[in-house]
């Protein structure tokens, strides 16, 4: 019993750090799988993020731990409900058509506590936009860039990618 309890503690102690800096989600433009270009949030749980148009068809949530889920919403916030995975592990959600606009992650709560964190991530003031924006560059090479602070700037780079513009998109900063 003391080896599996010291294996417990390492485990944590590993993992705390990473936690720290947030655990990154995506949300994908692809209808079948976790794959191809992405929005990317990066938080320490319950923030609700929001996916530009043409994004959130798939959903993956990197290293969830244990007792933690990952979930999709439709609508302007994160207050219906499309879809939820649990920790832990890396979980991947795809939708083959139905769209998440939002998505979030968060340390499960019992259930009068679900109903309050649903409540307060439901409100706009809770949301924020992504991170990041993962694509391959000219080359094949997968590229990360941050996705700036300003409001729609996430939609005028899903944009770009659309219209093919890989050029206007390597001159963001890397992430």
């Amino acid at each position: 019993m003391q080896f599996r309890l010291a294996t417990f503690i390492s485990a944590v102690a590993l993992a705390a750090p990473a936690l720290a800096q947030g655990l990154p989600y995506e949300g994908y433009a692809n209808t079948v799988s976790c794959s191809g270009a992405a929005f990317g949030c990066r938080d320490g749980g319950a923030v609700c993020c929001a996916l530009p148009t043409g994004y959130g068809y798939s959903a993956q949530f990197n290293g969830l731990p244990v007792a933690t889920q990952g979930q999709g919403y439709t609508g302007n916030t994160c207050g219906t409900l499309l879809f939820a995975v649990f920790g832990p592990g890396t979980k991947c959600w795809s939708g083959g058509g139905s769209r998440a606009t939002h998505i979030n992650w968060f340390h499960s709560p019992q259930a009068r506590r679900v109903i309050q964190a649903r409540e307060a991530e439901a409100t706009a003031a809770n949301c924020t936009a992504p991170a990041y924006f993962k694509y391959e560059n000219a080359s094949g090479i997968e590229k990360r860039i941050k996705v700036p602070a300003d409001e729609g700037a996430a939609q005028t780079i899903a944009d770009l990618y659309i219209a093919g513009d890989l050029t206007a998109l390597a001159a963001y900063e890397d992430y």
